[in-house]
């Protein structure tokens, strides 16, 4: 047999292939009286959905009780107001789906045939947590942990240097936790933080997948209709500065 040897031409470009294409889907959208935004995504290729609330809060300064946001992170989606944390977890378990619930934001990811009882779940979480001593003390041992193991690691101490640097100890990205500010907080703080940033007025729920439009809307008005919105605080982000010249620090 005879060897074929292609020969490229290797002073020419190669010919870019065409880029790819993005079907990210047009949302149908509504808003409820309190305020929250709905943006829906009929997808019926498979029995799935995902849905995401986001709650557009900006950045958030805690100062001396910096780590309040983490610990109430930790806390929510660990039961409801009228279903024990074991419970609750159990059944979401039990019907294969996952929901992670935030500071900030909550999501899940469930079968389509499942996906009213996550969204009732996942509504209840959101509107009546359980904020118990027992699991604050839990959250809050563990945040202590996290940052007495973080002082042996070069990379997170650089992290939490660069930031105060960047942008100064008392802006939102500059400040960060340490075993003083998280001592600080009390089970009150969580709650106030709760009281005080989750409000529907200043979230959005996504929903994709394989629903349809008009029963999301009833289930989403039944579901969060009741959610009560609320003012929120104004914060003014501190004004960052460049450095005059390059700088290196040594820790």
């Amino acid at each position: 047999s005879l060897g074929v040897t292609a020969q490229i031409d290797r002073t020419k470009q190669p010919v870019a292939g065409p880029a790819p294409k993005i079907n990210l889907g047009k949302p149908q959208t509504f808003d409820l009286k309190n305020g929250l935004k709905v943006m829906v995504v009929e997808n019926h290729k498979l029995p799935k959905v995902t849905a995401s609330l986001i709650l557009d809060n900006g950045p958030i300064f805690e100062g001396e009780k910096a780590g309040v946001s983490s610990i109430a992170g930790g806390m929510m989606g660990n039961g409801t107001t009228s279903m024990p944390k074991d419970v609750f977890v159990e059944e979401i378990d039990f019907l294969g789906a996952s929901l992670n619930i935030g500071s900030q934001n909550a999501s899940f990811n469930t079968l389509s045939k499942y996906f009213p009882r996550i969204l009732t779940l996942m509504a209840d979480a959101i509107q009546n947590p359980l904020l118990t001593q027992e699991e604050f003390e839990k959250q809050q041992a563990q945040l202590l942990e996290g940052i007495k193991s973080g002082e042996n690691s070069v990379g997170e101490i650089a992290g939490k240097v660069e930031g105060a640097l960047v942008y100064g100890k008392n802006h939102p990205y500059g400040e960060f936790e340490t075993e003083t500010t998280v001592k600080n907080v009390t089970i009150a703080d969580v709650k106030d933080f709760y009281s005080t940033y989750f409000k529907p007025n200043n979230a959005y729920l996504v929903i994709i997948g394989d629903v349809n439009f008009k029963d999301v809307k009833k289930l989403v008005k039944k579901q969060f209709g009741k959610w009560k919105k609320g003012d929120l605080p104004s914060y003014t982000i501190p004004t960052v500065k460049n450095v005059a010249k390059t700088e290196i620090n040594f820790i």
